[in-house]
């Protein structure tokens, strides 16, 4: 099966936030065992949502390029857990 382009870019993107979702969530409950609120815990989630609604397009902006997306997820899911370690 071979998919578009732009379709692997989506899912790319949507398994970065997934991941750094359920890794940020494993992380502060049970190895820092920090009770953070459900909105912090859904930080990529919102990155995610912000390459939905900005990221797709086609004119060649660099906010439309999904690497990006990707690394704003990662850095929302650090920056989260280094506000709560701190």
């Amino acid at each position: 099966m071979d998919l578009p382009q732009e379709a692997v870019d989506d899912l790319r993107v949507a398994a970065v936030a997934a991941v750094c979702t359920v890794a940020l969530t494993l992380a502060l409950q049970f190895v820092f065992q920090v009770a953070a609120p459900v909105l912090s815990r859904l930080s990529p989630l919102f990155v995610y949502f912000g390459y939905l609604f900005f990221g797709k397009g086609d004119t060649g902006s660099v906010v439309e390029r999904p690497r990006l997306w990707e690394a704003l997820t990662v850095l929302a899911t650090l920056g989260t857990l280094a506000y709560y370690l701190v």
